[in-house]
């Protein structure tokens, strides 16, 4: 543990208060502090909250003189709102005088704590959104992995057995974030963001920031295949996914009901670990498949670990502290031991001690060695949220039937160019 950390709460009863995602990573972050060996923390330091309540949170934190909280975690996406309103406090100067590495770190995941050149967050875990498929029932089917949509839709239809209690995937359908970030992965897979140049999705660059000339690919023939590939989805499908988060779509895949799923790797490690899982070393963990014009690339996700911009130098000195703490490869390889496949460091990935933990980091630390992980899916771009509501609202009135797939498409083009134009003219400085 950090030695000044130890001396200033011993001598002084001062501690650094987190502000954290309530998943199990930061749940397990929380007993490693609390630990009685450990002693550098009380578990009323940490406030741990769900995605929505952690955004308004972190926002009013970040908005405060006297910050409440000095650590604070943000989903990757949210990092370029945060930053360009000036709200996150610049790391590079802690980062030149401390022990954290950029090139221990993938590019595309160093990338996620990154705006305009400077860097903001420091990774804390990584996550893929990877295809699950139950490799038992595959074999005795003898049914290839898919590679592609048509091959899901091919072996989700051969394995689809209702009456048995058996559906052929479940994925994250309800209505909002769940829906809206299937459908900018999927949208990935067919070789487009949902801004970027036409036909060229590395091309878009987090740092473009919200340039109105970008073009925006939501009304466009991968916008309809993806909605398209959904409804045939449904098809397949547990009664009900159009309500199911992802908690709710693992678990159909945890307890035996479902042939494939997409599923974060984080929250698979369930799959192997969970007492009441039905399916442990039974699957196979796969890249995504490939849409129409796209290739296998595989979404990139996970939290970034913050300092607000108001924190007083000595506060800020010691929160980066912390994170190198909760950052350092002996960290990360505590809990990648004990299940967590997370570890954004290729140091740690390539351990053979944490490899031989779970099948899961060998996957993602190859697809990180392949370049296949992309966090250009869902652009950490100040207006996000708004997009994202966007889509996760006129998606899911699309497969639900309530509007057709070409209005649906049509109306998110339109918001989504209209936030650009709006958060253009506020970075010029412009009236609207």
């Amino acid at each position: 543990p950090p030695l000044r950390l130890v001396e200033r709460r011993r001598n002084e009863d001062w501690d650094v208060r987190f502000l954290l995602h309530n998943d199990n990573y930061f749940v397990s972050m929380q007993n490693m502090w609390t630990d009685m060996r450990n002693n550098l923390a009380s578990r009323s330091d940490f406030e741990l909250q769900p995605l929505p309540l952690l955004h308004t949170r972190a926002l009013e934190n970040a908005r405060s003189a006297d910050p409440v909280f000095d650590v604070v975690s943000l989903n990757m996406p949210w990092l370029g709102e945060f930053a360009e309103a000036g709200l996150l406090r610049p790391l590079d100067d802690f980062i030149s005088r401390g022990n954290i590495q950029a090139l221990d770190f993938h590019p595309s995941v160093w990338s996620t704590g990154t705006w305009n050149g400077r860097q903001y967050g420091i990774p804390i875990y990584c996550t893929a959104e990877a295809l699950l498929a139950r490799r038992d029932l595959f074999e005795e089917a003898g049914l290839a992995y898919p590679k592609r949509f048509a091959d899901v839709l091919e072996a989700g239809r051969a394995l689809h057995r209702p009456a048995k209690g058996l559906y052929g995937i479940s994925w994250n359908g309800a209505r909002g974030m769940p829906v809206a970030s299937t459908f900018m992965f999927l949208m990935g897979c067919c070789g487009k963001p949902i801004i970027g140049a036409a036909g060229r999705a590395e091309s878009f660059s987090p740092q473009a920031g919200t340039d109105v000339a970008e073009t925006v690919n939501i009304d466009t023939p991968s916008g309809a295949a993806v909605l398209d590939y959904l409804h045939q989805l449904i098809e397949i499908s547990p009664p009900g996914v159009l309500e199911a988060d992802w908690n709710a779509a693992l678990r159909t895949f945890l307890t035996g009901a479902a042939a494939m799923s997409y599923c974060w790797t984080m929250r698979a490690a369930r799959c192997e670990y969970d007492l009441q899982s039905a399916v442990k070393r039974k699957v196979e963990y796969l890249p995504q498949p490939a849409g129409p014009n796209g290739q296998q690339v595989t979404p990139l996700g996970g939290f970034v670990l913050t300092l607000p911009a108001s924190l007083s130098p000595d506060r800020a000195a010691l929160a980066f502290e912390a994170i190198e703490w909760m950052a350092s490869r002996e960290a990360m390889k505590e809990h990648v031991k004990n299940g967590y496949p997370v570890s954004p460091r290729f140091s740690v990935s390539a351990d053979p001690e944490a490899a031989a933990t779970s099948p899961i980091v060998r996957f993602v630390d190859k697809l990180a060695r392949r370049d296949m992980l992309h966090s250009w899916q869902r652009p950490p771009i100040p207006a996000y949220r708004a997009i994202e509501e966007s889509i996760g609202e006129h998606v899911h009135r699309a497969l639900c039937g309530e509007i057709a797939d070409k209005a649906a498409l049509s109306l998110i083009q339109e918001t989504v160019e209209r936030l650009l134009r709006e958060s253009a003219r506020e970075a010029q400085g412009v009236p609207g």
